[in-house]
Protein backbone atom coordinates (compact mmCIF):
# COMPACT_ATOMS: atom_id res chain seq x y z
CA UNK A 1 0.00 0.00 0.00
CA UNK A 2 1.68 3.54 -0.83
CA UNK A 3 0.81 6.67 1.29
CA UNK A 4 0.23 9.76 -0.35
CA UNK A 5 2.44 12.44 1.17
CA UNK A 6 -0.24 15.39 0.64
CA UNK A 7 -2.81 13.33 3.28
CA UNK A 8 -0.52 13.01 5.90
CA UNK A 9 0.80 16.79 5.81
CA UNK A 10 -1.15 19.46 7.26
CA UNK A 11 -2.71 22.10 4.53
CA UNK A 12 -1.36 25.52 5.65
CA UNK A 13 -3.71 28.35 5.05
CA UNK A 14 -0.84 30.62 3.84
CA UNK A 15 -1.36 34.50 3.75
CA UNK A 16 1.01 36.62 0.85
CA UNK A 17 2.83 39.95 1.24
CA UNK A 18 3.44 41.30 -2.46
CA UNK A 19 2.58 44.31 -4.65
CA UNK A 20 3.50 42.77 -7.91
CA UNK A 21 0.19 41.09 -8.90
CA UNK A 22 2.21 38.99 -11.31
CA UNK A 23 4.05 37.42 -8.66
CA UNK A 24 0.99 36.81 -6.16
CA UNK A 25 -0.27 35.09 -9.13
CA UNK A 26 2.84 32.80 -9.71
CA UNK A 27 3.17 32.16 -5.55
CA UNK A 28 -0.79 31.25 -5.43
CA UNK A 29 -0.03 27.90 -8.18
CA UNK A 30 3.54 27.42 -5.81
CA UNK A 31 1.64 27.02 -2.57
CA UNK A 32 -1.62 24.97 -4.19
CA UNK A 33 1.32 23.07 -5.69
CA UNK A 34 2.54 21.91 -2.30
CA UNK A 35 -0.69 21.13 -1.51
CA UNK A 36 -1.26 24.27 0.49
CA UNK A 37 -3.77 27.11 -0.16
CA UNK A 38 -3.55 30.67 -0.38
CA UNK A 39 -5.91 32.86 1.60
CA UNK A 40 -5.70 36.14 1.27
CA UNK A 41 -3.26 38.86 -0.09
CA UNK A 42 -1.88 42.80 0.12
CA UNK A 43 0.47 44.92 -1.39
CA UNK A 44 1.39 46.83 1.94
CA UNK A 45 1.76 46.44 5.61
CA UNK A 46 -0.96 48.63 6.25
CA UNK A 47 -3.31 46.79 4.12
CA UNK A 48 -2.20 43.42 6.23
CA UNK A 49 -2.88 45.31 9.10
CA UNK A 50 -6.74 45.74 8.80
CA UNK A 51 -7.06 42.23 6.75
CA UNK A 52 -9.23 40.38 9.17
CA UNK A 53 -8.45 37.27 7.66
CA UNK A 54 -4.72 37.29 8.85
CA UNK A 55 -6.40 36.00 12.52
CA UNK A 56 -6.94 32.84 10.64
CA UNK A 57 -3.55 32.21 8.69
CA UNK A 58 -0.62 29.41 9.51
CA UNK A 59 2.28 31.47 8.05
CA UNK A 60 2.99 34.92 5.28
CA UNK A 61 5.21 34.93 2.48
CA UNK A 62 6.48 38.69 2.87
CA UNK A 63 8.62 40.44 0.06
CA UNK A 64 10.83 43.15 1.74
CA UNK A 65 9.71 46.02 -0.56
CA UNK A 66 5.91 46.74 -0.85
CA UNK A 67 3.27 49.72 -2.20
CA UNK A 68 3.77 51.74 1.09
CA UNK A 69 7.99 51.42 0.94
CA UNK A 70 10.46 48.91 2.70
CA UNK A 71 8.13 47.81 5.24
CA UNK A 72 8.08 44.11 4.91
CA UNK A 73 10.53 43.62 7.70
CA UNK A 74 8.34 45.63 9.80
CA UNK A 75 5.20 43.15 8.93
CA UNK A 76 7.67 40.35 9.52
CA UNK A 77 7.87 41.82 12.88
CA UNK A 78 4.12 42.66 13.32
CA UNK A 79 3.50 38.82 12.41
CA UNK A 80 5.90 37.59 14.44
CA UNK A 81 4.99 39.63 17.79
CA UNK A 82 1.11 37.67 16.89
CA UNK A 83 2.97 34.22 16.82
CA UNK A 84 2.28 34.15 12.98
CA UNK A 85 5.68 32.54 11.13
CA UNK A 86 6.64 34.11 7.99
CA UNK A 87 9.35 33.59 4.79
CA UNK A 88 10.84 36.84 2.79
CA UNK A 89 9.96 36.02 -0.65
CA UNK A 90 12.49 38.86 -2.28
CA UNK A 91 15.03 39.68 -4.57
CA UNK A 92 17.07 41.42 -1.89
CA UNK A 93 19.21 38.30 -0.19
CA UNK A 94 21.31 41.21 1.87
CA UNK A 95 18.61 43.11 3.59
CA UNK A 96 16.88 39.85 4.00
CA UNK A 97 19.85 39.00 5.96
CA UNK A 98 19.97 41.99 7.98
CA UNK A 99 16.36 41.03 9.62
CA UNK A 100 16.63 37.01 9.44
CA UNK A 101 15.58 37.31 12.94
CA UNK A 102 11.79 38.02 11.68
CA UNK A 103 11.43 34.94 9.51
CA UNK A 104 11.60 31.15 10.09
CA UNK A 105 13.56 31.54 6.07
CA UNK A 106 14.34 33.40 2.87
CA UNK A 107 13.38 32.60 -0.91
CA UNK A 108 15.06 34.24 -3.09
CA UNK A 109 13.54 35.65 -6.78
CA UNK A 110 13.36 34.27 -9.12
CA UNK A 111 11.67 31.37 -6.96
CA UNK A 112 12.84 27.91 -7.59
CA UNK A 113 9.58 25.45 -6.99
CA UNK A 114 11.49 22.70 -5.14
CA UNK A 115 13.28 25.20 -2.65
CA UNK A 116 10.15 26.96 -2.28
CA UNK A 117 7.59 23.92 -1.44
CA UNK A 118 10.43 22.70 0.84
CA UNK A 119 10.65 26.42 2.80
CA UNK A 120 6.66 26.54 2.97
CA UNK A 121 7.07 23.53 4.80
CA UNK A 122 9.17 25.40 7.56
CA UNK A 123 5.86 27.39 8.52
CA UNK A 124 4.57 24.02 10.19
CA UNK A 125 6.73 24.58 12.83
Amino acid sequence: MTSDSSETRPKLRIYCVEDNPLIVFHIEHLIEEAGHVLVGFADSFSQLKGDPVVADIDGALVDIDLADGRTGPDAAAWLKQRGIPSIFVTGQQDVADIYADRVVAVVIKPIVADEFAHKISLLCG
